[in-house]
């Protein structure tokens, strides 16, 4: 019993020496640890940290009050941040939480011109639908009264949809296009010079095998061909379904060789083959390659033209005939190995086309070219007059090299320039073709009369030019002036380019010098 109350008073004198000592240190949880020191918030949970500190410093040191652990929040994934969103810290009851707000994105600003035919698009769409229907447009309405109530709405939400920015952009462009491709043909036809195909390449694979019999179904199938022969041609017609076709297209064609023959008779080679659709819509729907706006095309490597019937149109069609033969005819003259690639160059083998094309004009006055010829205003670019050693403009010249005649004039490109490789593309690119097919007749033309007269040395010196480009020059030995022959016993030849051709057949001793010379005879 005396132990008892010995140890009840020791405890009760240890609590009140307790009471009386002042408290040092916060109550705090024993779950939650708190840090004194303040550090630079790394993570969410370093903010939520030194809120509960803050917060348990306003509370004081009141060693009654129990803060309560935090409830277990669930984990969840914040969405992966992108240049749309922004991550911000929302402070509420003392803790710091990160809240993604979504940021619209800038829109994509259009040029002037886009905005005006975006705003042209739109104003077109808004009177389409304050106009009176249609009795078509009545009858879809009535037929649509019949579906569900569902059905209804999806239409009439799909008519009500409206176009973004972009889209509505996208469909002012589509129509600016097609008006400006509609503006196009309407100027090709107006300036009375239609501007035909190239010559269509294929791969030697495709070349049929000459000591073989050939099969026109084999490259045309679907179709039954009829064979007839003439002196230089072997045609084949489509068997007619409907229709009368044309007569005497045989004599059309050889009428156009004998064109050819009159100028390039070194270039003319072995039996063509022509084959001919009984209609425009055959033509389209059968030949692979074949082009709306075309009325025949050429396969030189293959020595074949493809064209189709127009009844009535028989001047139309030797033309365009006689520029898709000499394709043939030139393009099998370069390609003197039987590469099955066009190695002509592009502007000599448009140029001469061209040029042939209208020597098969029946007209008085001469072909639509050399009707261009004559009266426009073509000139020598300002940029070129003084020009590159070898040019005698660059010492000045006392008279202006022009052809300058009453209109518009019409710049032709610097003759290095316009000869290279790729030319054509890019005038295409830039809308001028016709210009670039005139400039090529220029050149061919005036290759082939230089003097302006009927002289047969004209056309010499075109042959020996254009022989100089496809085959070369036979190389003798300077000591003995023997012919240098290879391993196998054949002659060695020097292969030329259009410059050192241009010296040796016309002693022109650079293409400034042919562009100087040029000028002067366009001037007469």
């Amino acid at each position: 019993m005396k132990k008892s109350l010995l140890f009840l008073m020791s405890f009760s004198v240890a609590l009140s020496v307790s009471a009386q000592q002042p408290s040092t240190a916060p109550a705090v949880s024993p779950s939650i640890q708190v840090s004194t020191a303040v550090q630079t918030p790394q993570s969410n949970i370093d903010l939520l940290k030194q809120s509960l500190q803050t917060s348990s410093n306003v509370m004081g040191t009141a060693s009654s009050i129990e803060v309560p652990p935090p409830a277990p929040m669930p984990v969840s994934q914040p969405p992966a941040a992108s240049s749309t969103t922004l991550d911000m810290p929302l402070e509420m009851g003392g803790t710091v939480q990160s809240v993604q707000t979504t940021v619209a994105a800038p829109a994509k600003q259009l040029s002037p011109a886009a905005a005006k035919r975006v705003q042209q698009a739109k104003e077109k769409r808004a009177q389409a639908a304050q106009a009176k229907p249609t009795a078509l447009e009545k009858d879809i309405e009535k037929s649509n009264a019949l579906l569900p109530a569902s059905q209804q709405q999806a239409s009439s939400s799909e008519e009500t949809e409206e176009l973004s920015p972009e889209e509505a952009a996208a469909e002012a462009e589509l129509e600016y296009a097609v008006k400006m491709l509609e503006k196009s043909k309407e100027a090709l036809q107006t300036a009375g010079r239609s501007i035909p195909p190239s010559a269509a390449q294929n791969r030697p694979k495709t070349v049929p095998a000459p000591n073989k019999k050939f099969d026109p179904n084999a490259y045309r199938p679907g179709v039954t061909w009829v064979l007839s022969k003439s002196t230089h041609f072997d045609i084949y017609t489509q068997k007619r379904s409907t229709g009368i076709s044309s007569s005497n297209m045989s004599m059309t064609f050889e009428s156009a060789y004998q064109t050819l023959r009159r100028f390039i008779p070194w270039m003319m080679s072995g039996r063509v083959r022509v084959f001919v659709y009984q209609d425009h819509q055959s033509y389209l729907r059968y030949e692979p390659n074949a082009k709306a706006w075309t009325r025949a095309m050429a396969y030189p490597t293959r020595g074949e033209i493809v064209v189709y019937d127009e009844p009535g149109k028989t001047q139309e069609l030797k033309e365009v005939f006689t520029h898709e033969l000499t394709h043939i005819f030139t393009q099998q003259f370069f390609d003197s190995h039987k590469t099955g690639r066009i190695m002509t160059p592009t502007w000599l083998d448009e140029g001469l086309a061209v040029l042939l094309e209208d020597q098969a004009y029946n007209g008085l006055k001469g072909g639509p070219w050399n009707n261009d010829f004559k009266t426009l205003n073509f000139q020598r670019d300002p940029s070129t007059e003084v020009a590159s050693f070898g040019s005698s403009s660059m010492f000045g010249s006392a008279k202006k090299l022009t052809a300058k005649k009453p209109g518009k004039p019409l710049y032709l490109v610097p003759f290095a320039e316009f000869m290279e490789e790729g030319s054509l593309n890019a005038a295409e690119g830039r809308g001028k073709t016709q210009d670039w097919y005139f400039q090529a007749y220029l050149m061919v033309r005036f290759l082939l009369n230089p003097a302006g007269g009927a002289s047969p040395s004209n056309r010499m010196q075109f042959e020996q030019f254009t022989r100089l480009l496809s085959e070369g020059e036979a190389v003798r030995n300077p000591s003995t002036g023997f012919l240098v022959k290879d391993s196998r016993g054949k002659t060695v030849y020097q292969p030329y380019s259009v410059e050192k051709a241009l010296g040796r057949a016309y002693r022109y001793n650079s293409i400034a010098n042919f562009e100087d010379n040029f000028w002067r005879w366009a001037d007469k």
